[in-house]
């Protein structure tokens, strides 16, 4: 029963080894460091004018994403190379 679970699984490990752990926290550390900015966002970007906040939000992001390399190509690129060969 047991290995046949494992076939099933792929070799998948479910054991908590230093790589999981390590990754967890740092999971953990990304998602409170986002809670805190959107909680600090909330409070003074724009409190009084939901909409506005909402839309400079927006543009913002977009600026933090086209910034380091000056390209939109990570926010749609769906092209595969799979794509071409049909």
């Amino acid at each position: 029963m047991k290995k046949k679970v494992k076939q099933k699984l792929g070799g998948l490990s479910l054991r908590w080894d230093r790589g999981f752990i390590r990754n967890l926290i740092i999971v953990i550390g990304v998602v409170g460091v986002w809670r805190g900015i959107w909680d600090l966002m909330d409070s003074y970007f724009f409190p009084g004018n939901q909409l506005l906040s909402d839309i400079l939000s927006i543009l913002l992001g977009l600026a933090l994403l086209y910034l380091p390399d000056g390209s939109w190509h990570q926010l749609g690129d769906c092209h595969h190379e799979e794509d071409d060969r049909k």
